[in-house]
């Protein structure tokens, strides 16, 4: 017999729960809807993706999502070697995702100052690398505990849910902030080809909010089956909590400023 059936015959016994499986399908539907009215669409409608580091940084981003389905998958069904054997290319992904989305980061603060938007685009710039500090902490964490699963699976989960937040405050911005009323996309998909300054840091804070509610979810999940939460969620969480809500003062710190100016300094 292979690795990977013989890895299957505890299914039955152990009678697995789907629910990771289930919140990685959301995540990813999360991911693809709330991207869809500033990317999606507008690329269906043919205008392009200009700006190669964006699109790379989609592409990882969003492909984390589907590789999360894969190994919740994968573990549900039980072939739980065959998900072991599939980590490392977990690990690369998640590092080329925190190395993209740091010059993503990087780049919109560019494109903030040579627009005269300067310093709210170094302001700004906490939003998406606070998010880059979440999920860098949290899949480290996630991979130091690889061999306690019941760690391992619930701070997969929260890393996920904390790169949410620029889904989530897509469609916020465009039917709550504008209305519904996108101005044209000037010659480039997503809010890179929208133009004006960046938004205001504690206007988001809603959208990053709302994106820990899959940490919530799987609060709940615990506190049902278990009749407890798990401690990993409340570490998770409280530190999620933590940074979501402090990024909003930190950002109009001199300290902020600095470090900002020179992680764009550091990409030329």
């Amino acid at each position: 017999m292979t690795a990977a059936a013989t890895d299957a015959i505890p299914r039955a016994a152990t009678g697995r729960s789907r629910f990771y499986l289930w919140a990685a399908v959301a995540m990813a539907a999360t991911a693809f809807l709330g991207f869809a009215p500033t990317f999606w669409v507008p690329l269906m409608q043919g205008v392009p993706e200009r700006i190669p580091v964006l699109a790379i940084h989609g592409a990882l981003f969003f492909g984390w999502t589907l590789f999360l389905i894969y190994q919740s998958w994968l573990v549900a069904s039980g072939y739980v070697v065959r998900h072991r054997e599939m980590g490392m290319i977990g690990i690369s992904l998640a590092t080329a995702m925190t190395i993209f989305g740091t010059l993503a980061a990087i780049n919109s603060a560019k494109r903030a100052a040579a627009a005269n938007f300067e310093l709210a685009g170094v302001t700004f710039m906490i939003v998406p690398m606070a998010a880059m500090f979440l999920f860098t902490v949290l899949v480290v964490a996630a991979i130091y505990n690889v061999r306690r699963p019941d760690w391992h699976k619930r701070l997969m989960l929260s890393a996920t849910a904390v790169t949410l937040d620029a889904a989530i405050a897509r469609p916020f911005i465009v039917y709550i902030v504008m209305g519904g009323h996108l101005p044209q996309f000037q010659g480039n998909v997503g809010v890179a080809g929208l133009g004006g300054p960046p938004p205001q840091v504690s206007g988001l804070l809603l959208p990053s909010l709302a994106s820990l509610l899959f940490i919530a979810a799987g609060i709940v999940h615990d506190w049902r089956t278990h009749g407890k939460v798990h401690p990993a969620y409340w570490w998770a969480g409280g530190f999620a909590l933590a940074v979501v809500i402090l990024k909003i003062p930190f950002s109009d710190t001199a300290v902020w400023h600095s470090t900002a100016r020179f992680l764009i300094s550091l990409a030329g």
